[in-house]
């Protein structure tokens, strides 16, 4: 009586490993809008430095693309308290992108 107690307990538990195990993970809405707006944030820090290389850190067309840059950090954070800093590859949840984020690439410290 005893060993089949403890045999119907170790049979439960191989099939409850089997189940958890086998079982794939679900991607969280959450993991799709970060994916989502990551990939947003890398575009705009590309156009931006486009802008830069082509006409200049005070041209109007880079002053666009670092505002839109900033439009989608804001997105990111009104979506979901976090932004995506691309120069570091990490989240932040504080949101101190204008303190963080390295407008200023060549040093020269020109404020923005």
């Amino acid at each position: 009586m005893k060993y089949r107690k403890m045999g119907s307990l170790v049979a439960g538990f191989a099939l409850s490993t089997t189940l958890l195990v086998s079982t794939p993970p679900r991607a969280s809405a959450n993991d799709d809008e970060r994916a989502e707006c990551r990939s947003r944030v890398e575009k705009a820090q590309e156009h931006y430095r486009h802008e830069l290389r082509e006409h200049g850190k005070h041209s109007a067309k880079a002053d666009e693309a670092r505002g839109k840059l900033k439009e989608e950090f804001e997105k990111c954070w009104t979506n979901d308290h976090a932004w995506y800093d691309p120069d570091r590859q990490e989240w932040r949840t504080d949101r101190d992108w204008n303190h963080h984020y390295d407008w200023d690439r060549d040093r020269d410290r020109d404020d923005h």
